[in-house]
C-alpha cells in the first residue's frame, strides 16, 4: 500500500467518531445554500446538488461520466403502503394539493482539504486534495447523518440512522450508485473473489433484481475504457444488505443497497452503513483482473480489510 492510502486508512478509521464528534459550524441559513456545487479531486469530479436534498448528483473520471446526473443518489427508504422518501424522492400530503413531504436537512458543512467552507453561493466549485461534507437530516421517525468524503481517488460514503419511533419498512437503500449506461459488463462479488458475472442490457424496459450474499460491485465500459468498483464495507450487525441492480438501458446501471427488508424497524436502532467507491483504467481482456486489483485499493482506502 502506497504512503497516500495508508495515511488515508488511519485517518478513516476514526472517520465515524469525527463526525459525531463535530458541531455544525457557523453558517448561512438554509435559504442560502448553495442550489450545486462542483467538487473537482483530482481525476474525480463530483456534484452535490440542492434539488436533491442536498446530495450527490453524478460523478465523473478522467472527464469521462462513471456516474449520471439524471437520478438520486443518498439515502431512500420504502415506507409500507406509503411510498419512497428521501433525496429526489417527494411524496404528495394527503387532502393538501400542491404540497409535498420532503427529507428535511438541518445542517449542511462543507471541507476542503480539512478547512470549512463558511461562504455559500448559488452555484459553487470547489477545488483541492480533498474534499468532505457532513449533513444531517430526518426522513419522518429516523434521524440521518451523512457524510461524504472525496480523497486519493476514492469516494467514502456513510449514511448513520437512527430511529425515534417505530416505522413499517418495505426496504431501505442507505446508499446507491446510478453508473452509466455505457457500461456493459459487470461482475459481483465477496471477500473470497468473483461470485457472479453478468451483461447490462442494451435496450428494453427497466430491469431489476437483488444479487444476495455479496459485498462489491464492478462495471466496465469497453467503449471508454473505464470501469467503476464499489463495495460495502459495514452494515449493522443483524442487518443483511443486499444489492439492488436496476438496469436501465440508455439511462443508468443502478446499484443499490437492499437493507431493512420488510421490517419494522424499532425505535432505538441505530446503525452505521458505509461504502467505497473507486474507478479504473482497462482492457476488455483485463478488466476484471483490474476491477480486482481496485477493489483491494479501495477498500484498503476505506479502511477495510
Amino acid at each position: 500500500m502506497n504512503h497516500n492510502l495508508s495515511a488515508l486508512a488511519l485517518c478513516l478509521l476514526c472517520f465515524a467518531s469525527v463526525i459525531r464528534a463535530e458541531s455544525p459550524a457557523t453558517q448561512p441559513s438554509q435559504k442560502d445554500w448553495p442550489r450545486q456545487v462542483v467538487v473537482t479531486v483530482g481525476d474525480v469530479r463530483t456534484r452535490i446538488d440542492g434539488p436533491k436534498m442536498w446530495t450527490l448528483s453524478g460523478i465523473d473520471f478522467q472527464n469521462e461520466m462513471m456516474a449520471t446526473q439524471d437520478s438520486a443518489y443518498g439515502t431512500v427508504v420504502t415506507i409500507r403502503n406509503v411510498g419512497h422518501l428521501g433525496t429526489a424522492h417527494f411524496l404528495d400530503v394527503p387532502g393538501k394539493p400542491g404540497e409535498v413531504e420532503k427529507e428535511n436537512v438541518k445542517t449542511l458543512q462543507f471541507f476542503v482539504d480539512d478547512k470549512p467552507v463558511t461562504k455559500f453561493t448559488p452555484q459553487m466549485n470547489l477545488t483541492g486534495g480533498s474534499f468532505r461534507m457532513l449533513r444531517t437530516s430526518s426522513i419522518r421517525s429516523i434521524d440521518l447523518e451523512s457524510s461524504v468524503l472525496l480523497r486519493d481517488g476514492v469516494l467514502l460514503e456513510t449514511a448513520h440512522l437512527r430511529n425515534t419511533a417505530p416505522i413499517d419498512l418495505q426496504k431501505a437503500h442507505p446508499l446507491m450508485y446510478a453508473f452509466t449506461p455505457a457500461a456493459t459488463v459487470y461482475v459481483t462479488g465477496d471477500d473470497t473473489g468473483i461470485q457472479q458475472r453478468g451483461t447490462f442490457k442494451t435496450e428494453g424496459a427497466t430491469a431489476a433484481k437483488v444479487i444476495r450474499r455479496i459485498t462489491w460491485v464492478a462495471l466496465f465500459s469497453p467503449t471508454t475504457g473505464k470501469g467503476s468498483v464499489c463495495c460495502l464495507l459495514q452494515s449493522p450487525p443483524g442487518d443483511e444488505c443486499s444489492f439492488l441492480l436496476v438496469d436501465a438501458p440508455g439511462v443508468y446501471r443502478k446499484f443499490a443497497l437492499y437493507c431493512l427488508e420488510d421490517k419494522i424497524v424499532p425505535k432505538g436502532f441505530d446503525g452505521d452503513y458505509r461504502c467505497a467507491v473507486g474507478f479504473f483504467t482497462a482492457t476488455e481482456k483485463d478488466w476484471e483482473q483490474r476491477a480486482v486489483e481496485r477493489l483491494r485499493e479501495v477498500k484498503a482506502a476505506g479502511g477495510g480489510q
